[in-house]
């Protein structure tokens, strides 16, 4: 097969190969905008419960998210170090499995951390004060 192939297309291949490997690492730099706020966004059954600004500490900063499941209260507490968030361990009986708290710690818009059992979701968003447009990031 090699000896079907010329030596442009062989460059070709390369530079195909090249730029695909290229693009995993530059297309999340190209979306994370630097003078966008980052704030936490907290979903209980796709109903927005929370909304707080992701604070960039040294030290860690607790933030606790009051909600209800089944009649009863309970709080999710998220702790916020060095521009990322986490979201720890939820009380056995609503969330029985630790999958939330093994998610570890997310910084960037395309992360979320999940609780399945009670529907929950965290998730990071750019708040930036530009104007909405029809188009997205890449093709501005």
């Amino acid at each position: 097969m090699f000896k079907i192939m010329t030596r442009a297309d062989k460059i070709l291949i390369a530079f195909i190969l090249i730029a695909s490997i290229g693009s995993i690492f530059t297309i999340p730099k190209l979306l994370n905008t630097t003078d966008a706020v980052k704030e936490v966004v907290v979903f209980i059954a796709n109903q927005e419960v929370a909304r707080f600004e992701l604070v960039q500490s040294s030290e860690s900063i607790f933030k606790e998210v009051p909600f209800t499941i089944a009649g009863k209260e309970y709080a999710a507490k998220f702790e916020m170090k060095d521009g990322r968030v986490m979201l720890h361990r939820l009380p056995e009986e609503i969330v029985p499995l630790s999958i939330h708290k093994e998610m570890g710690w997310i910084s960037e818009s395309y992360q979320m951390i999940v609780a399945l059992p009670i529907k929950m979701y965290a998730t990071i968003e750019n708040n930036t004060n530009a104007v909405d447009t029809d188009f997205d990031i890449i093709v501005q």
